[in-house]
């Protein structure tokens, strides 16, 4: 949002107590004639800028949306600020972990590479400030860390399919027969003083069970699993589910105080995207007859995808290239028993070297057009190539480097080394998603640094220590719809 106002003559504003102004971004002020800054006082002062001041949970109580327990990315999109709250591996506090990453350990050269993951990385109070506004912060005024500093309370981001779709002619309601449509979620209160009341407000685009909160007795309180929310249709701005927290005052009237807040991502039809996928499993015969096998992968993507409201349209091929000359042992696809899909830097390529994926690409087009079908069909598609055979990219040296996939515009190549998020995490790249840990100064998209191998997000690298990923951000979310075609 941003307004514009126009004086024609002189603007004057004068406050008798501070004048503060924030911004997430920057302010701009211009003059014709003169500009002039003075501090009777202590002069004028530049510096890291501070937060502006959090709006309040009144409530003495407080509702933290969380995820179902146990929740591993399947039947909704879910993100909350990490505070470090459990064991849960992911669950470390953010602000010690949004980061830049860095060459080395004296923090000189900010790294550049879109890979990198294994550098030295630095707290970044900016952007974790940055991130906070994401979520919305407030804070609540009765509770205060050990500096005493108010802590802070941050809403949570659902995504959901509705359950239902309104005929723009008739104006009639019909089962959308979408999955994703219901969350399972789980409460964290912690009550100061006992309300009357602790409940969800009616808002006419969920079904909420229970509305009724129970504990609401003073102290804190784990409920694991205890909401279902449902969306009933479509809505093309952001939800708010709130709960409150209701007192009858001296004189018996119901007075009501927002105890927490839930965020749902708008869901109307331009914003729920179909993305066409050809999955191609590929035959050869390089250390025996061997075919990718892409059992199951259709289901896993589908998941990861939907939580950023993206629907898989999937289809399968074969393709045989075991009897192929260049996929035998000297052939231009074959280097020490492994495939070599690609050369890293290309200019290292033979000359007439095609990469494997358009190579395998172009082998569906000619069987589309053997069996008089138009050679074009998958034109507008995304393409994931399932190998059988390990393999990776060919280095200066002339070696093999190993990979469990890779993306390449709208190609995703899978070796048999992936695990079940590789496929997701290689589209996602696709719809130009970096990873978790690249610094913005390395890919503009990168909105946020975290450090490497620390969350369960699709986009780290935490398989390597080796932990499951399986959570998208919301900003992740848009930025991976935005980017679908």
């Amino acid at each position: 949002m941003s307004r514009t106002r126009i004086v024609r003559g002189t603007y004057n504003k004068i406050s008798h107590e501070d004048h503060n102004m924030y911004s997430q971004e920057n302010i701009i002020s211009r003059a014709f004639k003169w500009f002039t800054e003075k501090g009777d006082k202590k002069g004028v002062s530049h510096g890291t800028p501070n937060d502006p001041p959090p709006p309040e949970i009144k409530a003495k109580c407080v509702v933290h949306f969380r995820s179902k327990n146990g929740w591993k990315g399947e039947e909704y999109g879910f993100d909350w600020m990490r505070l470090g709250e459990t064991s849960n591996f992911g669950d470390v506090n953010y602000e010690d972990i949004v980061a830049k990453q860095y060459t080395d350990a004296t923090y000189a050269t900010l790294e550049r590479d879109i890979n990198e993951y294994d550098g030295s990385f630095k707290k970044a109070p900016t952007l974790y400030s940055k991130l906070k506004q994401v979520y919305g912060v407030y804070s609540i005024p009765w509770k205060k860390k050990a500096d005493g500093t108010l802590e802070n309370y941050y809403c949570s981001w659902l995504s959901l399919y509705p359950s239902q779709i309104k005929d723009t002619k008739t104006n009639q309601l019909t089962a959308s027969n979408f999955k994703n449509t219901k969350a399972i979620l789980s409460l964290n209160i912690e009550v100061d003083e006992e309300p009357d009341t602790l409940r969800f407000k009616e808002n006419k685009f969920f079904k909420i069970s229970p509305m009724e909160i129970t504990p609401k007795t003073k102290g804190k309180h784990d409920l694991k699993d205890f909401v279902t929310i449902e969306c009933l249709e479509e809505f093309s701005d952001d939800q708010i589910i709130e709960v409150v927290a209701v007192k009858k005052d001296s004189a018996g009237i119901e007075v009501s105080e927002v105890a927490g807040r839930l965020n749902v991502w708008a869901n109307h039809a331009a914003k729920r995207k179909k993305s066409k996928i050809l999955i191609i499993n590929l035959e050869t015969d390089i250390n025996g007859k061997k075919a990718g096998n892409s059992t199951g992968q259709k289901e896993l993507f589908e998941s990861y995808l939907r939580q950023a409201l993206i629907e898989a349209d999937v289809e399968t091929e074969t393709v045989d290239v075991s009897g192929d000359a260049h996929f035998q042992i000297g052939g231009r696809y074959v280097i020490g028993g492994k495939i070599a899909a690609y050369y890293e830097p290309a200019g290292n390529a033979p000359s007439g070297f095609v990469a494997l994926q358009n190579y395998a690409y172009n082998k569906v087009k000619e069987n589309l057009k053997s069996n008089n079908i138009p050679e074009t069909k998958y034109n507008k598609y995304y393409v994931a190539i399932y190998l059988g055979e390990n393999g990776g990219f060919v280095d200066a040296s002339g070696n093999v480097k190993g990979l469990n996939g890779y993306s390449s515009g709208k190609f995703v190549v899978l070796f048999p080394s992936k695990n079940d998020q590789t496929a997701a995490h290689e589209f996602l790249h696709s719809f130009a998603l970096p990873h978790s840990f690249t610094n913005s100064e390395a890919d503009a998209k990168a909105q946020f640094t975290y450090e490497y191998a620390k969350t369960e997000n699709i986009m780290d690298y935490s398989h390597h220590i080796p932990e499951t990923r399986y959570s998208l951000w919301k900003w992740q979310w848009i930025i991976a719809n935005d980017n679908t075609k």
